[in-house]
């Protein structure tokens, strides 16, 4: 039982830093700004990423506006080629340190989402249904979709697995693994996650599952 209520503050984003080191940020996002419309598919008004970042087959992905990506993210497109999305981030989404997002068919995260930092999105993996080939012989990779809705919120270091469907508002704690759907306005972890509470809509409550 708790020995006193929470406590609510707000979260409106801060910056510790000197004056003279938040200038210097902003430089060097003006700089960055052109090369990120070049390298991108599309780049949003009022986004930026902060240096340093890893990007591959930035030509199939999508970025909306006012999204906020931190330093030593891996973004990653594969088979683009033929054109075509492969991930695409919706507006107002904050991504912390070190998350990496791998896309081979279509990996979406909607509008409004916070992801923790170290966190894997991906809609492939290694073909391991055959244990008598290693990955590095077979060279084959299974796919499908993965999806986050709007305003899901994703705590650190998490893995969402191929195939996947995070739906509306729902929150994934903190070193969970999320290997099948998590409905809307749930609260889901463990590995595998699981949901663990569920937010009526209609009487804006929360009620146990489970």
């Amino acid at each position: 039982m708790r020995s006193s209520p929470d406590i609510i503050l707000s979260c409106a984003e801060t910056d510790p830093r000197s004056w003279w080191n938040r200038q210097w940020g902003r430089f060097g996002r003006l700089v960055r700004l052109p090369l990120n419309k070049w390298r991108f598919r599309a780049f949003g008004k009022n986004s930026r990423i902060d240096f340093p970042s890893f990007v591959v087959g930035g030509k199939g992905i999508e970025i909306g506006a006012s999204v906020y990506i931190r330093r030593s993210v891996r973004l990653e497109a594969h088979f683009v080629s033929g054109g075509g999305t492969r991930l695409k981030i919706g507006d107002n989404v904050r991504i912390a340190n070190h998350v990496h997002v791998g896309a081979a068919q279509r990996v979406e995260i909607g509008a409004n989402c916070g992801i923790g930092a170290f966190t894997w999105i991906t809609d492939h993996d290694h073909d391991i249904r055959n244990p008598l080939e290693s990955v590095v012989e077979n060279q084959r990779i299974l796919i499908a979709p993965t999806v986050l809705e709007d305003g899901v919120y994703v705590g650190e270091r998490v893995a969402i697995l191929r195939g996947v469907r995070i739906g509306r508002g729902s929150v994934i704690g903190t070193n969970s693994v999320v290997t099948s759907d998590i409905p809307p306005y749930c609260v889901a972890v463990g590995a595998p996650a699981r949901v663990i509470r569920q937010f009526d809509v209609e009487s804006q409550t929360w009620r146990a599952v489970g």
